[in-house]
């Protein structure tokens, strides 16, 4: 089944930051494992938003340490899916110092990683040594052919912060009016938030 790349849309999520206040600043997030709250304090996840570009926060925005942030309507939307590998985690967002923290926000942790990068058709900047690969930049990405999963949504294998789902997701999320988010084809992917 066809895959689709699971980006924040640009023109409408904001650039988010951990707050000083936050309980967790690590790097955790674009992993693809389950996240132990005996490992790491998640009590307070606070981000500070720090732009706007249409006014209101969307469904879906990422923030600097590669943190999934969705809203109450995106996490409920992805429960219906029948979506079962995702923690979630209450999440506060400022938007302005002088205001409250908003409410009912949740940081997503996808959990789930698959082998599925064609990385002889891709064009990347790849170290490859004694069966260690390290892929740091993608230029074209072409994905292999017969990739077996069950779930609809997982992070990419040797390039984890790129998150794919699969036709059905797509579909559905076609018949939504949630905002933020944008769905590209691997193919038209710039390799980084947007498409060619």
């Amino acid at each position: 089944m066809k895959k689709t790349l699971l980006l924040p849309d640009q023109e409408i999520s904001p650039s988010l930051t951990a707050s000083v206040n936050s309980s967790c600043n690590e790097m955790i997030w674009e992993n693809g494992v389950s996240i132990s709250q005996d490992d790491y304090n998640l009590s307070n996840l606070e981000f500070f938003c720090e732009s706007l570009p249409k006014g209101y926060f969307p469904d879906y925005a990422v923030s600097d340490t590669g943190c999934s942030v969705v809203s109450k309507r995106f996490k409920t939307f992805l429960e219906d899916m029948g979506i079962d590998n995702i923690q979630y985690f209450p999440a506060t967002i400022i938007e302005n110092v002088d205001e409250p923290v908003k409410e009912g926000y949740f940081v997503a942790n996808i959990v789930g990683v698959l082998d599925c990068i064609d990385k002889n058709l891709s064009i990347m900047d790849m170290d490859q040594d004694e069966g260690n690969i390290m892929i740091w930049s993608i230029d074209q990405l072409v994905l292999m052919e017969n990739m077996h999963t069950s779930d609809k949504i997982f992070r990419a294998k040797y390039f984890t912060r790129i998150i794919l789902v699969d036709e059905l997701f797509k579909e559905a999320f076609k018949l939504t009016e949630m905002e933020g988010i944008k769905l590209i084809s691997p193919e038209r992917w710039d390799g980084y938030n947007g498409e060619r």
